[in-house]
């Protein structure tokens, strides 16, 4: 419900939950157990998150992954095994814009 009250006909502000559902990224996944958050240097805004905040909103919510998009990955997806081995991804990123930006 939090979600639906947004106001998205605007811009998005430089901070806050808005801010946070466009903007936030996974860290990479060398560091995704040690990291809880850390500010987000590349988009200059919002956070990285690790795998512990996103376990937490997996099993509160009954989910098996969050799927998530607006970032580049230049071989169109990317999936964060933080889990035990042969788990499905706790993060997916997709990303179909395969001529964006020149990348």
């Amino acid at each position: 419900s939090d979600i639906n009250k947004i106001n998205r006909f605007r811009e998005p502000p430089l901070e806050g939950f808005f801010t946070d559902l466009l903007w936030s990224d996974p860290c990479e996944d060398k560091d995704a157990k040690r990291v809880q958050f850390k500010h987000n240097k590349a988009r200059e805004c919002s956070f990285y998150f690790g795998s512990d905040p996103v376990k937490k909103i997996i099993k509160e919510n009954y989910l098996v992954s969050i799927v998530r998009a607006h970032q580049v990955k230049i071989e169109g997806y990317q999936m964060h095994h933080w889990g035990s081995k042969g788990a499905f991804p706790e993060v997916v990123t997709i990303f179909s814009a395969p001529n964006y930006c020149s990348h």
